[in-house]
This record gives structure tokens, C-alpha cells and sequence, in this order.
């Protein structure tokens, strides 16, 4: 597990995901505190699909992949899950503690909306979110067996799902719904539905997985 950590959390990548929450705070203003979560979301997606798209492919160059290659094929499949789960582990981490930062902004506290309540909403909104981008680029990275690719469809889906064509194509059913929802007025129903298919695509992404190491490995 150290080798992988070593590996997969290459200190250049915890440098510019920091780099991304300072400068993604400092530029997204919020007025009030239940704007928070819903600001952070879509930069959690993005940080989420461009962090994790070399999981399977960072070892392509050098000996590495010799030696990647060496392995059974339920060795490579488990070396890929463990990669997957240390930076999911580390960004839904990172996301829970940025959420005060916001409040160097002195953003204004509803009374109708208690932080703990507000909080606890973002919780399940973003492991919804990290897990389905995560998986997403992984998936596509590891079939096209090219980061930019992931990276580049997943660009594709967040820039149509994130914008007002999917909120009206998609509703309540939106992978960005708990954004879009109203900071004061919103109600769980309003996005939960959202989030609950993230998790389920996701799901089905972790099943891929096997069957897609086992495909590019022939």
C-alpha cells in the first residue's frame, strides 16, 4: 500500500490540487453559507476526473510498465482499485476540510438552514460527485488507454451537465442538481436524485473495471 501511495500521490499532484482549492476560493465568491457546497461541487468534478486519469496509464512509460505488465491479471485489477481508492480517499478529504475555508469570505449564516444540516447535505453530495468522476476518467483512460482522453470526455459531460441545457434537460435528475438547487429554498428532493444516480453509475463503473483491464491487456 506505501509503494502505491508513493506512486499514485506524486507530490506534484498534491501541489497543483492545493494550488487549485487557493485559487478556486479565492475567485468563487459566496454570499451565504449554504452557497458553499454548491459552489464547490463542479470544481470538485473537475479537480476529481483530471487527478485520477492516470491511474491505470501512469505506469506506460519506463520499467514500470514492464513490470505492471508481469502481473497477473487480478493483480493489475486490484493495483488499479487500490490507486483508485487512495486518491478518492485523499480528495473527498481535501473537499470536506476546503469547505471553511470559504469562510474567510464571512459568508452570512441562515437560521432556517443550520450549518451541521448544510454540511451533511455537501458530505452526501460530494461523495456522489468524487465517485462518479473519479470513475469516469478511469474507465474512459484505461478503454482508450489515453489520459487525455478520460480527461477530455469527462470534460465533455461536465461542460454539458454543468450548464443551463442540463438543468433543463435533466432536472432533479442532473449529475449537477445539488448545485443548481436553490442555496435557501431547495430541498433534498431537489438533488438527491442527482447524487443517488452518480452513485449508481458509479457502481456500475467499478464492475467495468475487470472487464476493461482485461480487454486492453490482450
Amino acid at each position: 500500500m506505501k509503494k502505491e501511495i508513493k506512486i499514485c500521490m506524486s507530490p506534484y499532484k498534491i501541489v497543483y490540487s492545493v494550488l487549485f482549492l487557493l485559487l478556486f476560493s479565492l475567485a468563487m465568491g459566496v454570499a451565504v453559507i449554504p452557497e458553499i457546497g454548491r459552489t464547490i461541487i463542479p470544481g470538485a468534478a473537475i479537480l476529481a476526473f483530471v487527478f485520477c486519469a492516470e491511474t491505470r496509464v501512469m505506469d506506460q512509460s519506463g520499467q514500470r510498465w514492464e513490470i505492471f505488465l508481469l502481473k497477473p491479471l487480478s493483480g493489475r485489477i486490484c493495483t488499479i482499485y487500490r490507486r483508485w481508492l487512495i486518491q478518492v480517499l485523499y480528495l473527498y478529504v481535501l473537499f470536506l476540510v476546503w469547505y471553511f475555508v470559504f469562510f474567510w469570505q464571512n459568508p452570512y449564516p441562515i437560521r432556517e438552514r443550520p450549518l451541521e444540516t448544510e454540511y451533511g447535505y455537501y458530505a452526501v453530495a460530494l461523495l456522489g460527485t468524487i465517485l462518479f468522476w473519479s470513475l469516469l476518467t478511469v474507465v474512459i483512460s484505461n478503454a482508450a488507454k489515453s489520459q487525455w482522453i478520460g480527461i477530455g470526455v469527462s470534460a465533455v459531460v461536465w461542460i454539458i451537465t454543468n450548464s443551463k441545457t442540463g438543468e433543463a434537460l435533466f432536472g432533479r435528475y442532473n449529475l449537477f442538481a445539488y448545485s443548481a438547487s436553490h442555496p435557501v429554498k431547495g430541498k433534498t428532493a431537489d438533488w438527491i436524485f442527482g447524487t443517488m444516480i452518480q452513485i449508481a453509475i458509479a457502481a456500475l463503473f467499478v464492475l467495468l473495471i475487470p472487464w476493461i483491464e482485461k480487454r486492453v491487456s490482450k
